[in-house]
């Protein structure tokens, strides 16, 4: 009973969540054509829609389209009163239809790729030829063994009478049977558990969550400096490149290049305006900001700006401040180059806006500018999902980010390291119930109509003692009742009796006529005794013999 109350449980809910409309449930098959939902979707793929209580912006949702006269699975952007508004996410243009509340066929359920393509497959005439003949002869191969069953069944039951002994491997047959019969039930109850537990973790979990798809970007500004002296033991050439040292005795100007570079796969199109800051910090927590470059505009993904930088004026600064603030001299300060710039503009066709304000630092030591390296500024502002990276004492400082629209990405779930999407779970684990539902009552459907026969048994192994009767067992008086054949066969060898066996309908009965005295043991479909012959007590072989 409890067998059969799980499997009507379980094929009411697979009614409840899978029954197409056409069969009277409220599920929608839809098959996904086109390109208007891509990446996500292809054609060919099976979206599985259910109506729902309530559509938000942001879910994707089926409506019936009184323009195309089709079903569209699109995106809802805007909700107009009653109506509507729908998009495709790969689409640049708004659905033209705006549908009431009433044309809303469902949101997005579940989502299975390629498994319209196989659906379209299986509507093909060869193909569902195929699968009917294929179930026809099952059917008509399932019925014709039952029915040459139960003519040996028949012919058994008339041939009792001989008192032939069975094969010695029935019992062991039967029992198998059993065995087989305990082992899948278990095994089928117990997947049928599990996947009732994933079941209520994948539907407490939201199916979907919000993301933005982005598209990559990277900001980079490399910084280079050069200077022009007299030759001499230090500088042979006249020449000081980036890396070389800068002594300010030999040194009167340096020349700082500042190259800005926006890079990404996809296309863009920005401009952006640039300033040129530099920052002098004193030992006691005084700063101060100088302007070197005013703001200026540029046009595209980069700028080159030359920044002369007079080092004879920073010095003479900083020994006039450390003369007012003391003490006199150089040591303690340090010096950073800062591009502020700021940039406009689309990537990929997607708004962008930023700010990257990188630093090239350098402290003033023993007469010596001893550069540290660049750095992506804590000051800047990277926008979303931008990340400040630097090698130092690299010359080179880079800032990523990145642009995209806002919509629901697939909730996922990490199983053994593994992460599966809370759809696909939802999906396995109601499929996972309903076939190990079915094979629990496959098994116990097997399992009744091939019962494991009592009466086989007895005979097989008490044959030598059994003679049939034919007719009823109206004796005179009431025979006595024994709890099991074993019983019965102890009576008929101590007093070297013979079993009488009759049959009534689907009752066996076993009589030993004991001085008078009738004792009887009836075998009827349900009294089954399992572990009744774990021991034998008579060798079938030998009784044969």
């Amino acid at each position: 009973m409890l067998l059969a109350a799980a499997f009507v449980i379980v094929l009411a809910v697979a009614w409840w969540y899978f029954a197409p409309t056409q069969l009277g449930g409220s599920t929608r098959y839809v098959i996904t054509h086109g390109t208007s939902m891509e990446p996500r979707f292809h054609t060919g793929d099976l979206a599985i829609v259910r109506p729902a209580d309530h559509y938000k912006v942001g879910e994707i949702a089926a409506y019936w389209s009184t323009m195309l006269h089709t079903v569209v699975l699109h995106r809802i952007i805007a909700v107009h009163g009653d109506h509507y508004v729908f998009k495709g996410d790969n689409n640049n243009f708004i659905d033209p239809i705006q549908p009431a509340r009433a044309q809303l066929l469902g949101t997005l359920w579940l989502h299975l790729p390629r498994a319209g393509a196989f659906l379209d497959l299986l509507h093909g005439p060869a193909v569902a030829a195929t699968l009917c003949a294929a179930l026809g002869f099952v059917l008509l191969f399932g019925l014709g063994e039952r029915r040459r069953r139960g003519r040996r069944s028949r012919k058994g039951a008339a041939g009792a009478g001989d008192a032939r002994i069975l094969p010695v491997n029935a019992r062991a047959h039967a029992i198998a049977q059993r065995m087989n019969f305990g082992t899948v039930f278990i095994a089928a109850a117990s997947a049928a558990a599990i996947c009732l537990a994933v079941a209520v973790v994948a539907f407490t979990r939201p199916s979907h969550r919000a993301s933005r798809d982005g598209t990559p970007y990277i900001q980079q500004v490399t910084f280079g400096y050069t200077a022009h002296v007299t030759p001499g033991p230090v500088y042979p050439t006249g020449k000081v490149s980036t890396g070389d040292p800068v002594f300010l005795r030999l040194i009167r100007d340096l020349n700082i290049q500042v190259h800005y570079q926006l890079t990404s796969h996809a296309q863009t199109s920005v401009t952006g305006t640039e300033e040129i800051l530099l920052h002098v910090n004193g030992p006691s927590g005084w700063h101060r900001n100088l302007v070197l470059v005013p703001s200026t505009h540029f046009s595209g993904n980069s700028t080159d700006t030359a920044v002369p930088l007079s080092l004879t004026k920073v010095a003479s600064f900083l020994v006039r401040i450390s003369s007012l603030i003391g003490p006199v001299g150089l040591g303690g300060y340090d010096v950073a180059v800062e591009p502020v710039v700021h940039v406009a503009g689309t990537v990929a066709d997607q708004p962008v806006e930023t700010t990257f304000r990188p630093l090239l630092t350098f402290e003033i030591q023993s007469g010596e500018l001893a550069f540290s390296g660049a750095s992506a500024s804590a000051a800047s502002a990277p926008g979303p999902n931008a990340e400040a990276s630097a090698a130092q004492p690299s010359y080179t400082a880079s800032q990523s980010g990145a642009v995209g629209r806002a919509g629901t990405a697939t909730n996922t779930l990490s199983v053994l390291g593994a992460s599966i999407g809370i759809p696909t779970l939802r999906w396995l684990a109601l499929l996972g119930l309903i076939l190990s539902g079915l094979a629990a009552a496959l098994s116990y459907v097997r399992r009744r109509a091939e019962p494991f026969q009592e009466t086989t048994h007895i005979q097989s192994h008490y044959g030598h003692m059994i003679v049939p009767i034919v007719g009823g067992e109206d004796l005179g008086w009431p025979p006595v009742d024994v709890p099991n054949i074993k019983a019965l066969v102890k009576l008929a060898e101590s007093g070297q009796r013979l079993i009488l066996h009759s049959r009534a309908t689907d009752v066996d009965t076993y009589l030993v006529n004991d001085e008078g005295t009738v004792y009887r043991y009836q075998v009827r479909p349900s009294n089954v005794v399992w572990g009744e012959w774990s021991d034998t007590t008579t060798n079938p072989v030998k009784a044969a013999a």
